[in-house]
């Protein structure tokens, strides 16, 4: 009985050392894992989040910019200078944009859409209204109809001046202040001659 005694005293003497673990309560959900403490720290993105984020970004960026092009900058020798850093940062973004959407749109999962007057954007996607063997079925049903549109539009590289208007509602304004200008040209030449 001594020696079992001895045994127990030397377990009480030895004393452990265990490495604290930090634990963070996290939430997941399609925008990425945030932690509870800080909402709004986002601890890792999805790529629906990174499109959101660049989307909110440009639209802000467009607004600065075309309010800066209202007060005049396009008569700038600073804005000469830059412009076409300016443009190709421009086109960086939005080709980043068109890189994201594309996978979005054939994953088939999530829709976006801009608020009406801000610059927010609300994710609308059948995983809201049903559970997830239905939303899927429903994705899968959705991308067969899409499919053959998507097919033909793809195929079709016939480009006609309807179509080029109808893709650019620049292009679409000045097209019809020309139109209409010749019109306008046009009536005044034949009223002068009656």
């Amino acid at each position: 009985m001594g020696r079992n005694q001895d045994v127990s005293e030397i377990h009480v003497r030895e004393k452990f050392k265990m490495r604290r673990k930090s634990f963070r309560l996290c939430r997941s959900d399609e925008n990425g894992t945030a932690s509870f403490g800080d909402r709004h720290r986002m601890l890792r993105t999805t790529s629906l989040y990174r499109e959101q984020y660049k989307r909110i970004l440009l639209r802000s960026a467009l607004g600065d910019y075309n309010e800066l092009v209202r007060g005049g900058m396009l008569t700038w020798e600073a804005y000469e200078e830059h412009r076409r850093a300016i443009d190709s940062s421009m086109e960086i973004i939005r080709q980043s944009i068109r890189r994201y959407k594309e996978r979005r749109l054939q994953a088939g999962l999530f829709y976006l859409v801009h608020d009406i007057g801000g610059t927010g954007i609300t994710v609308h996607t059948h995983l809201y209204r049903m559970p997830l063997r239905e939303a899927l079925r429903k994705r899968r049903q959705e991308i067969r109809r899409r499919k053959p549109v998507l097919d033909a539009s793809n195929n079709s590289k016939k480009s006609n001046i309807f179509d080029t208007m109808v893709l650019r509602p620049s292009l679409k304004r000045l097209v019809m202040c020309t139109l209409s200008s010749i019109i306008i040209g046009c009536v005044i030449v034949f009223y002068e001659r009656s």
